[in-house]
């Protein structure tokens, strides 16, 4: 066998005899989009469909933090999410998870309003806390393929900037993708996240973040309901998700209006914008280099109104 093709029944078969079935029960393991990270296989079995994500790479924690997203948002009760079926663990060979298998549909506007309606709800729930801490998550998890760190802080900028902008901003100094004078200006830009994003931060109190929202992790069903996949839960500020789904597109302007109908945003939130979107900018250069360091520059440069 192709060592893909080894894998995938690998998984296959792992996930089913996690949920109580034998490779018999296997009728067919189709590829399909995974992302560009994980691979991703239709599962048609004897007891219905399921998605399975896998990653050879991955240790079972990997698909573990994204699980325990996924059912923090179902907990929400706010906006659908694909049901977790099983996951792998430290036993197996390829990490793994099953999901909910999902008819995917094309949104029509009542469909896009559906979401905004919807995003808006999950923002209203503030998730869980920590002692004495309002901001972060009991554990680090992922965004992307990257580590995420956590933890828990009382005030919303003292987490922007100690646990998601100045990690990455000096790992990539260390690494050469930025210069000590972009650094500079993406340090200023953290240095400032209290002046930047208290006070809109202190009127809408902390809200649980789908944390990676742009439109390739958004489905619509054949009926039209929206579904949040591959998420980076934390506790935030709402405007997390907001920014990212506009700075990288897709979302129909429908969605906002919708969001907004739901729940108004603070005056303001162009200006800080650009600090929200400096993080997913630093993801992306560290993932992917190319042009993102220079963006996530202008991002902290705008924020600073420079």
């Amino acid at each position: 066998m192709e060592p893909s093709r080894g894998s995938t029944a690998i998984a296959a078969e792992s996930a089913c005899r996690a949920i109580g079935l034998e490779s018999s029960d296997i009728l067919s393991a189709r590829p399909v989009g995974g992302g560009c990270i994980n691979q991703g296989t239709a599962l048609r079995t004897t007891r219905g469909d399921f998605f399975l994500k896998w990653n050879r790479q991955a240790d079972h924690r990997f698909f573990g933090v994204e699980a325990e997203g996924l059912e923090a948002l179902e907990a929400a009760d706010a906006v659908r999410v694909p049901a977790v079926i099983a996951a792998s663990g430290p036993g197996d060979e390829v990490a793994w998870l099953l999901l909910e298998w999902i008819e995917e549909g094309r949104p029509g506007r009542r469909d896009w309003m559906r979401l905004g309606r919807k995003l808006a709800a999950l923002h209203r729930h503030a998730g869980p806390a920590g002692p004495g801490a309002r901001f972060g998550w009991p554990d680090d998890n992922l965004i992307g393929s990257l580590p995420q760190p956590n933890g828990w802080s009382a005030e919303w900028p003292d987490f922007w900037a100690e646990r998601r902008i100045r990690p990455l901003a000096r790992e990539l100094r260390v690494r050469g993708a930025l210069s000590g004078a972009q650094a500079a200006v993406v340090e200023a830009a953290a240095a400032r996240a209290d002046k930047l994003l208290g006070p809109a931060v202190a009127a809408d109190g902390p809200s649980l973040l789908h944390g990676d929202l742009w439109s390739g992790n958004v489905l619509f069903t054949r009926e039209g309901a929206p579904v949040l996949i591959d998420p980076a839960v934390y506790v935030g500020h709402r405007e997390v998700d907001l920014a990212m789904a506009d700075l990288f597109g897709g979302f129909s302007g429908i969605f906002r209006e919708a969001y907004e109908d739901a729940w108004p945003l603070q005056p303001g939130y162009l200006r800080r914008r650009p600090a929200y979107q400096l993080y997913p900018l630093l993801v992306h250069a560290r993932l992917f280099g190319g042009g993102y360091a220079a963006s996530a520059v202008a991002a902290a440069r705008a924020a600073l109104g420079l």
